[in-house]
């Protein structure tokens, strides 16, 4: 009988522990709204009072933050409704005595969530525990996700459900059999909802094509009848799943949001006027909510999505203070963010946006070794060690570069910002474990030794998460001890 650290469930469980840990420790710090916590907040409340609204990004997560909020009763005592009647509030404009850490539940869990969900990629990909506990240090140890999930933000909440779709995704295609379209429909809903977190979940979708030409390898193109009725239903299983969840999501916004916006602010108004006369009608009259009137719905939604973002600035690389950056400097971890940033008693503490230097250096490594393999492979015909392997690097390579080709042209349209490089991120990492799977198919050494070697690596994530973790965690640090943080990469402008 094994002896229980070695027994599934521990390593599940470490991995639960140090997750929470991780992204639960001081997430009520600071007590201050920064960056867009300040937007996230009002569209939060506006749902806790069911006051109908249009936002930026889809209604998903905000609904998920406001029921954070709802379920900590961390305000309840408070009188918030004048966060109803903005988009934007400033820190002086909150009720006395307002606390962040309600809002900041829900992102937090779904951050830990997610960081667990990445073992559980690790582990679907490596198919050993030691080594998919070792190699998911990579993500768990991340500042930059760390100090940006656990705040009242949208990404850890798209971020668990790109993980859990890469996950179907390598399932799916390991399979030996033909795939049923059941499955298809399972990956369409998770796609789904992390396109119901942010618009660019839809790169998700570019992995049903490989996955569907590899799925299809067991029917003959020449019989197109029958190829054509398999594409028809598990396509449109996908289509209609995804269908479905989009609609369900705007349902659960249509019943939360029944109340019409004041018009005593500029929320209110800005919203009334993007309201469609069915949708004004119904929210006056407490209409019934039918499948038509929610497509009509999300139809509005929509159309003031996009013409919110035809209102952002471009990139400004002159304008003083500008956060914004290039998306292919993004790979080097250019433009850090501060946030925020307080001051007392000669020393100064920091909420900035800066990632762990080493795995975002494993990561462009990952990528470069990633892209070289199958230029290798596809221009001059190198054979490859394990063609199982390579066909996910594949994959994922690609999908890296359409991610890059996306946010490139995203980035010649509005300004963007170094978290917009998340998902491009979160691919890298798992081109981190790919790699290492390859290396050790190629390289006996590397198998023989490989919990040592992976052991050591592990540990030296951990050294640079730590050597991060003041600014990641609100730490108060002196000018000198800000100062040091600069030593491998130029991550903060230190006060003081």
């Amino acid at each position: 009988m094994r002896p229980w650290w070695q027994r599934a469930w521990a390593s599940w469980l470490l991995v639960s522990v140090v997750a929470l840990a991780v992204y639960f420790v001081d997430y009520g710090q600071p007590r201050h709204l920064f960056w867009d916590e300040n937007y996230h907040s009002t569209s939060a409340q506006r749902y806790i009072e069911g006051i109908a609204q249009f936002e930026p990004h889809p209604p998903l997560a905000l609904m998920l933050i406001a029921a954070g909020e709802k379920l900590s009763g961390a305000n309840s005592s408070l009188d918030k409704n004048k966060m109803t009647l903005v988009k934007y509030i400033g820190g002086n404009d909150l009720p006395e005595g307002f606390q962040p850490w309600g809002m900041r539940l829900m992102p937090t869990i779904f951050a830990a969530l997610a960081a667990i969900a990445f073992f559980g990629l690790a582990l679907e990909l490596t198919r050993s525990r030691a080594a998919a506990l070792l190699l998911s240090s990579i993500y768990m140890f991340e500042n930059a996700f760390i100090v940006h999930f656990r705040a009242i933000h949208l990404d850890s909440f798209q971020m668990l459900f790109a993980i859990l779709f890469f996950w179907q995704f390598v399932r799916a295609w390991r399979s030996e059999t033909p795939l049923r379209w059941q499955t298809y429909a399972a990956m369409g809903a998770v796609a789904a909802l992390a396109l119901m977190v942010k618009v660019n979940g839809v790169l998700l979708l570019a992995l049903f094509v490989p996955l569907y030409f590899r799925d299809a390898r067991h029917l003959s193109w020449r019989a197109w009848g029958k190829l054509g009725r398999d594409f028809a239903l598990k396509s449109g299983s996908a289509v209609a799943a995804l269908l479905l969840v989009v609609w369900a999501v705007f349902y659960v916004h249509a019943l939360i949001g029944n109340r019409v916006p004041s018009m005593a602010g500029e929320a209110g108004r800005q919203d009334i006027q993007n309201m469609s006369p069915a949708y004004r009608n119904q929210l006056e009259t407490s209409g019934a909510v039918t499948p038509w009137l929610v497509a009509g719905i999300a139809r509005d939604y929509f159309k003031f999505m996009d013409k919110d973002h035809l209102g952002v600035p471009k990139l400004d690389v002159c304008k003083p203070g500008e956060n914004g950056s290039y998306p292919l400097s993004w790979v080097v971890e250019n433009k850090n963010i501060n946030y925020r940033w307080d001051s007392n008693n000669g020393k100064t503490s920091y909420v900035q946006l800066a990632g762990n230097h080493l795995s975002w250096l494993l990561g462009l490594a990952a990528v470069v070794l990633a892209l070289g393999l199958m230029m290798a492979r596809r221009i001059f015909g190198m054979p490859v060690a394990d063609t199982r392997i390579y066909g996910l690097i594949e994959v994922f390579g690609g999908l890296y570069v359409v991610f890059m080709a996306l946010h490139i042209y995203l980035g010649s349209q509005r300004v963007m910002y170094l978290y917009h490089y998340f998902l491009g991120l979160l691919i890298s990492y798992v081109l981190v474990v790919l790699l290492w799977m390859y290396l050790e198919a190629v390289k006996p050494f590397v198998k023989r030794h490989r919990l040592a070697l992976l052991g050591s690596l592990a540990a030296v994530i951990f050294v640079s998460y730590a050597y991060v973790s003041p600014l990641t965690y609100h730490w108060p640090l002196s000018k000198q001890q800000c100062e040091r943080e600069n030593w491998l990469h130029q991550t903060v402008e230190c006060q003081g």
